[in-house]
């Protein structure tokens, strides 16, 4: 017996139609079979454990992995990983893969860094100078430090700039503390002109 009306509204067949009456009606019954095929499939699937963090999940496929993306994320990274370590170990360099290879940098690339001293002068004192406090958090600190230092305390104290000690190519450099403020205002200064 040939169907004259829609399988989904029930509404009369359009000429040169057999089962729905548009591809709406058609759209919305394949909808409804993928997610009941769907959901018979997942409740077939046995928990896993998560790839990544190994906690006990409910897959949606049989080719589910891990419980969240951060998980995967995890699972990918140490994949990678894995893959550079092995072209290490073999010798064999892929261009663009676990490689340096293009950057301009010849000490990263061999896997030399050049070490990089910073002198920073300290002192103890019993005193300390406090920008204004304006948060609830910096006012109880800033109240724990002086009570500290009103019972004898000390605390230490570094200098406004610190000294590079390096070799070939960086600039050492120490200015006082009047150089500072004298710089300081000359740049604030050029700043107010500059908004005028």
């Amino acid at each position: 017996m040939k169907r004259t009306t829609c399988f989904i509204c029930s509404s009369a067949l359009p000429a040169g139609r057999t089962r729905f009456c548009s591809i709406s009606c058609s759209d919305y019954h394949d909808s409804i079979r993928r997610k009941r095929n769907s959901l018979r499939l997942s409740t077939l699937l046995a928990p896993k454990s998560c790839a990544g963090c190994g906690k006990a999940f409910k897959p949606k496929t049989e080719r589910h992995a891990s419980c969240s993306r951060a998980c995967w994320d995890i699972v990918v990274a140490s994949r990678r990983k894995e893959k550079r370590a092995a072209l290490r170990k073999s010798g064999k360099i892929i261009k663009g893969l676990g490689t340096t290879e293009g950057s301009g940098n010849k000490e990263r690339k061999n896997g030399h860094y050049k070490q990089i001293r910073i002198n920073i002068s300290k002192t103890l004192v019993d005193t300390a100078k406090f920008t204004k406090a304006n948060t609830i958090e910096r006012m109880e600190l800033q109240s724990q430090v002086e009570e500290y230092l009103a019972n004898g305390g000390k605390i230490i104290k570094y200098s406004s700039q610190p000294a590079v000690i390096s070799d070939d190519n960086i600039p050492k450099w120490e200015i006082t503390e009047v150089e500072e403020e004298t710089a300081v205002e000359k740049y604030r200064g050029l700043n107010a002109n500059n908004g005028n």
